[in-house]
């Protein structure tokens, strides 16, 4: 008889991410047809939401599924893991969480060869966790150095609790944090 493949590791440490539509691929190709993968929101953004149109070429009954991920683990290799994690097809393994780049950016061209990014929305997982660990605020205020921009990650307790399909607790607000902690090899 065929043999089946018994495990499947993933290997996204130090991953910085890449195209959106290349992290849908490789996410729909483990989990199951019709899955959300990831969604986009933002103000002035119309909402988006990629699903998987494809069988997984595993069956996650038979084949063990781990994703290796580090803190240089970045956006799309974070929706990759992100998708695993919430649709509970695999688990992840690391030191302790990705990240946390979610943000959505335009870029707009601008006189003297030059251009503006600008971010337009963040990325959230199934489950509806924000990827994005670092919140920016615009200053305010009379002096130079109040208008800046501040940035801040997420506090502890301004983290909230979600659940995966098969109702595991996760939490947002950073990244994506591990199912198995592991130390450096």
């Amino acid at each position: 008889g065929e043999a089946s493949l018994k495990g499947l590791i993933l290997d996204l440490r130090g991953n910085p991410g890449g195209l959106l539509t290349s992290a849908v691929d490789v996410a729909s190709l483990l989990v199951p047809k019709n899955s959300d993968i990831v969604s986009a929101k933002g103000r002035g953004f119309p909402g988006v939401l990629y699903r998987s149109r494809v069988d997984p070429i595993v069956d996650p009954t038979q084949t063990k599924l781990a994703v290796l991920v580090n803190g240089g683990t970045a956006s799309a290799a974070e929706i990759v893991s992100g998708a695993i994690q919430d649709l509970d097809v695999g688990v992840i393994v690391g030191q302790d969480r990705t990240f946390g780049k979610g943000l959505v950016q335009n870029v707009e061209d601008l006189p003297f060869n030059t251009a503006l990014k600008f971010t337009v929305a963040k990325y959230y997982t199934p489950s509806g966790r924000c990827i994005q660990s670092v919140n920016y605020k615009e200053g305010g205020g009379l002096k130079e150095s109040d208008g800046k921009y501040k940035a801040s990650k997420v506090a502890d307790k301004d983290k909230h609790v979600y659940y995966t399909r098969l109702g595991r607790e996760i939490k947002d607000g950073g990244g994506i944090e591990v199912d198995y902690k592991v130390g450096v090899p």
